[in-house]
């Protein structure tokens, strides 16, 4: 707005300042995210109502209200597609943690990626996750006809499928393998039903002269 205290150096509020700083705090809660499991002792653990990602929810807030600035300014900035997708990308991985930190405090599991990778639970929870993101990926891709947006759906249940046959398949005879198999096929044939390949938008005949 111009005012105090920024006036009379708003812009470079606006491209430096501010863009540093939420920068910093990205950083920060990346390094949080990856260290520290959300405990909140002596209060009981709650996903999204820990202070760790009260603090990450706040901060990715934060960077989507500076990207939204920088787009709103009148000098074109590069890269902020990028930036936009990475925001996305880091909400995404943000969930996964979200969900690796509730199994590490219910599950009774070291918060640690060995111990996390070695639970069948675990596995199996991270293969309906993925299967079920893709599924609504490529559901929304086939409506908006957003082709590579389809094939990155494809990709991931790709991944997941990959994984039941090198991972999830040493689990033999435990419930979560045939869960995970189980769901994992449900949900690929919903993507068969639900989310085919996108054609491309037909064309409206140009009507005849009068």
């Amino acid at each position: 707005a111009n005012q105090w205290p920024a006036r009379p150096l708003a812009d470079w509020y606006r491209t430096l300042v501010i863009p540093s700083a939420a920068t910093l705090m990205v950083l920060l809660v990346i390094s949080w995210n990856l260290k520290h499991d959300g405990a909140m002792a002596p209060l009981p653990y709650l996903p999204l109502l820990n202070p760790l990602d009260l603090t990450t929810g706040f901060v990715l807030m934060l960077g989507a209200g500076v990207l939204r600035q920088l787009s709103d300014l009148a000098v074109p900035h590069t890269g902020l597609r990028q930036l936009r997708l990475a925001g996305l990308v880091g909400a995404y991985i943000w969930f996964n943690l979200i969900l690796l930190r509730s199994a590490s405090h219910y599950l009774d599991i070291d918060y640690r990626l060995a111990d996390l990778a070695a639970s069948q639970v675990v596995q199996a929870m991270l293969s309906l996750v993925w299967s079920a993101s893709a599924l609504v990926l490529m559901r929304m891709a086939a409506r908006l006809v957003m082709r590579r947006s389809w094939w990155t759906g494809a990709a991931m249940l790709g991944v997941v499928v990959l994984k039941l046959f090198v991972i999830d398949l040493d689990n033999s005879g435990s419930m979560a393998r045939v869960v995970s198999f189980v769901g994992v096929g449900l949900l690929l044939l919903l993507v068969g039903y639900f989310a085919p390949y996108p054609k491309s938008a037909q064309r409206t005949p140009p009507a005849a002269p009068a």
